[in-house]
């Protein structure tokens, strides 16, 4: 009687659990404003993708896509291009190497200087770039002792920590909210009980647990600085950015071709760090207990 009994709790046990799993399933059916949202968000961004597109190669009659290789073409577009890529890889780096130790330790030893950083990691957004680059030309530009423009060695320093300042709110915030995720100081004090040192800790343990946090780090971060405008023009720096502007005052159709390889190389960009997030494996190990 005992073992039909307990057969019987366990499959009436098996059948709530089944039920209770359709049910949250049913609750967790997409809302229609959603379905509308997304809808909506859809038209905004494909539209003016579609009518650039339609400018740069149609001649009105057919399609060509010799606005594409006349771009390809121009000297300028390389060197361009190879800049801003250089210095959005390098300010991502960059970006990741100061900001992840640093949440790190803020987070383990002094909570309590938390806020004190998000505030500061706020500043960029009180701070328009304009400013920001106005600043800097008149401290580091031709007027001033400090001449960084004028280096060449130099001068890409410039716009490396211009860049830097731009990505901290966002490369903060995604590494913060990562950090927060996991149970950070149950984390190190079971790597410390087993003999590694502090810097084996948080690179063979915490940032694994946090893999995911510093690809949508390096993501935003990487698409900040490859779009980033203004500081560049007004500092005098031929990005990418700048360059388009430039082409789309001379050749419209070319700037605009051009202006659909910035979005695929974003996209690019975007599809290889979902890539490698989605092939790299993180810890369990969650704020409240094993998973």
């Amino acid at each position: 009687m005992n073992a039909e009994a307990a057969e019987e709790a366990l499959e009436a046990l098996t059948a709530s659990r089944l039920e209770a799993r359709r049910t949250a399933r049913r609750r967790s059916g997409t809302p229609p404003w959603t379905i509308v949202v997304l809808g909506l968000s859809a038209v905004y961004f494909l539209v003016p993708l579609y009518a650039t597109a339609v400018f740069a190669l149609s001649t009105g009659k057919a399609f060509s896509l010799q606005p594409l290789f006349d771009g390809f073409g121009d000297p300028g577009f390389q060197a361009s291009l190879q800049l801003s890529l250089t210095y959005s890889i390098v300010t991502t780096v960059l970006a990741l190497a100061v900001v992840a130790p640093t949440a790190y330790v803020v987070e383990l030893r002094y909570p309590q200087l938390r806020s004190t950083i998000e505030f500061l990691s706020v500043l960029p957004f009180v701070v328009p770039p304009i400013i920001m680059a106005v600043g800097l030309g008149e401290v580091y530009g031709i007027n001033s002792p400090i001449d960084l423009i004028a280096n060449d060695q130099l001068a890409p320093i410039l716009l490396y920590g211009g860049y830097f300042v731009l990505t901290l709110p966002f490369v903060f915030r995604a590494i913060d909210n990562a950090l927060r995720a996991v149970d950070v100081r149950v984390l190190t004090e079971a790597s410390s009980s087993l003999g590694a040192s502090p810097i084996r800790t948080f690179l063979q343990v915490i940032v694994p647990s946090i893999s995911l946090g510093l690809v949508s780090a390096a993501l935003l971060a990487f698409t900040t600085a490859m779009g980033e405008f203004t500081l560049a023009a007004l500092l005098g720096y031929p990005t990418f950015p700048v360059f388009l502007l430039n082409e789309n005052g001379y050749e419209p159709r070319i700037g605009s071709a051009l202006v659909l390889v910035s979005f695929l190389i974003t996209w690019a960009g975007v599809i290889a760090l979902a890539a490698i997030a989605r092939r790299t494996p993180g810890t369990q190990i969650v704020r409240g207990g094993p998973m």
